[in-house]
C-alpha cells in the first residue's frame, strides 16, 4: 500500500512537471514569435530628416542672391549664445547656426558638421568667398577629425572674416589672423556652384 502511494505521488509530480514544462516552452516561442515580429518592423524617416544627395545640393541654387540672404540671417543672429546641440533661434551650436541660415533658402543639410563636411567641392583658402565653409579640428588639432563649422562671412584685403557659433556665441572672426582657427583648419567647401564674388556683404560689422 505505501509503494502504491509513493508511486502515484512520484506519477502526479511527474504529471506537474510535464504540464509546467510545456507552459514554458509555448511562453518562449511566444517571445520569440515577437522579437522576430520586431524586428522586420521598418519605419521610414520624413524626407526633412534625410541627409540631401551631395549632386542635388550642389546646384540646387546657384545665384548670389541665395548667399546675399543666408549670410543676412546668419548676420542677425550675432550675439546669440552657444549651446551644444541647439539648432536655434534662441541659441545655437556651430553645425546648428549653418543648418539654420541655409535652411531659409530651402537647403535641408545634416544635422552634424561632419556630415555636412562630405557635401559640396574641396577648395583652397586662397579661393573662398562669401558662403563657402570652413571645417575645423576640435581642440586637440592633431587630430584631424571635424568637430568645428563656420561659414565665409567676407574676404577682405586678403584676410577671411568667419561667421560662426563658438564659446563666444555668434560671432565674426578674423581666421588669417587667428592661430587657433589656422593650426586646426581641415578644408573649405563650397556648396554653391555660382561664382559668390558678386554677393554684397556689409563691411560695418564687429570682428572678433
Amino acid at each position: 500500500m505505501k509503494k502504491l502511494v509513493i508511486f502515484i505521488s512520484f506519477l502526479t509530480l511527474s504529471t506537474a512537471q510535464a504540464k509546467e514544462k510545456k507552459k514554458n516552452k509555448e511562453k518562449t516561442r511566444h517571445h520569440i514569435s515577437i522579437f522576430h515580429k520586431k524586428k522586420k518592423k521598418v519605419v521610414s524617416l520624413p524626407a526633412a530628416y534625410l541627409a540631401p544627395d551631395v549632386d542635388t545640393i550642389s546646384i540646387s541654387a546657384s545665384d548670389s542672391n541665395n548667399i546675399n540672404h543666408m549670410l543676412s540671417v546668419l548676420e542677425s543672429e550675432l550675439g546669440k549664445p552657444y549651446r551644444r546641440g541647439a539648432i536655434g533661434p534662441d541659441r545655437f551650436d556651430c553645425s546648428g547656426l549653418i543648418k539654420y541660415g541655409f535652411s531659409h533658402i530651402g537647403w535641408i543639410l545634416p544635422r552634424r558638421a561632419t556630415d555636412i563636411g562630405q557635401l559640396g567641392q574641396t577648395i583652397t583658402t586662397a579661393s573662398c568667398s562669401p558662403g563657402d565653409l570652413l571645417f575645423f579640428s576640435g581642440r586637440r588639432r592633431s587630430k584631424k577629425k571635424i568637430s568645428h563649422v563656420g561659414c565665409v562671412y567676407k574676404v577682405e584685403d586678403g584676410k577671411i572674416f568667419m561667421i560662426h557659433s563658438s564659446d563666444q556665441g555668434v560671432n565674426i572672426t578674423d581666421i588669417t589672423n587667428s592661430r587657433y582657427y589656422q593650426e586646426r583648419l581641415i578644408y573649405a567647401k563650397r556648396l554653391f556652384e555660382a561664382d559668390s564674388t558678386s554677393a554684397t556683404i556689409p563691411a560695418e560689422l564687429p570682428c572678433n
